[in-house]
């Protein structure tokens, strides 16, 4: 099975038609649908992105939920960290989950729950008119929505968020069948410090241990790192590692 991500608009057709039967494609879907579909019919396993904590400016419904904005997402432009508290919120993403599953998808891969993290440590700081809300909250909300969409028959894949994975493991133990970790190796084409190296692969472990299936997304510079990467993620017996030579994942 080949393994690929695309989450720029511009490149997602034609990453699925390179795709074959049984491939793995993860994929932006807004704007794409006639490109999964056909691609599901000719036997592609399809993921849709969803983004759970954050909302980007670009998105067609930016300025109905601007008003739930937190924060500047720092190193993401029009990026902004969003209130998963919010009833409107969450009905939103429901929604948008029944859209992608309409396309054939058979799963999500589900960005920034992080924000639980964000919010537990106090790494938010309040830049717009709303109240932060409770970690607790926070974790409930998300809870929810995962338990949801797995009631539509949807596999969910978080990224990253290990926090609130590890926890939501613990009390719902065979809903998450699978997570997806960027940059355990590189990030940006540099290697990443032994300490977070060693945090990121105790997660996946972790996982792995619970029946999880892991997969990673790596950013080398070189050749030499990607052959690097692919043997670490063997030598863990972690079941996916795609590597993108690009910060935006453009399906190469």
């Amino acid at each position: 099975m080949a393994l690929t991500y695309c989450f720029e608009s511009a490149y997602v057709a034609r990453t699925l038609a390179r795709c074959k039967r049984n491939d793995l494609a993860v994929v932006d879907t807004e704007g794409h649908e006639l490109s999964v579909k056909n691609a599901v019919s000719r036997g592609v396993w399809v993921y849709g992105y969803l983004n759970v904590g954050a909302l980007e400016k670009q998105r067609p419904y930016y300025e109905k939920f601007k008003h739930l904005r937190l924060a500047r997402y720092e190193g993401w432009d029009g990026e902004y960290w969003i209130d998963p508290t919010a009833r409107e919120w969450q009905e939103h993403i429901i929604s948008l989950a029944k859209e992608i599953k309409a396309t054939g998808a058979i799963g999500l891969y589900l960005d920034n729950t992080d924000i639980y993290y964000e919010i537990l440590e106090k790494q938010i700081r309040k830049q717009y008119n709303r109240n932060l809300p409770s970690a607790q909250a926070v974790y409930t909300a998300l809870s929810n929505m995962i338990l949801k969409i797995n009631a539509l028959g949807l596999i969910v894949m978080p990224n990253g968020g290990d926090v609130f994975v590890r926890k939501f493991i613990r009390a719902h133990p065979n809903v998450i069948k699978t997570v997806n970790q960027e940059s355990v190796l590189y990030q940006d084409g540099k290697r990443q410090s032994a300490e977070d190296t060693e945090y990121y692969t105790k997660y996946l472990d972790w996982c792995r241990k619970k029946g999880i299936y892991d997969r990673g997304i790596e950013y080398p510079k070189t050749k030499a790192q990607a052959v690097h990467a692919q043997l670490y993620y063997k030598k863990h017996k972690w079941q996916g590692c795609y590597i993108s030579w690009h910060k935006d994942l453009r399906g190469d």
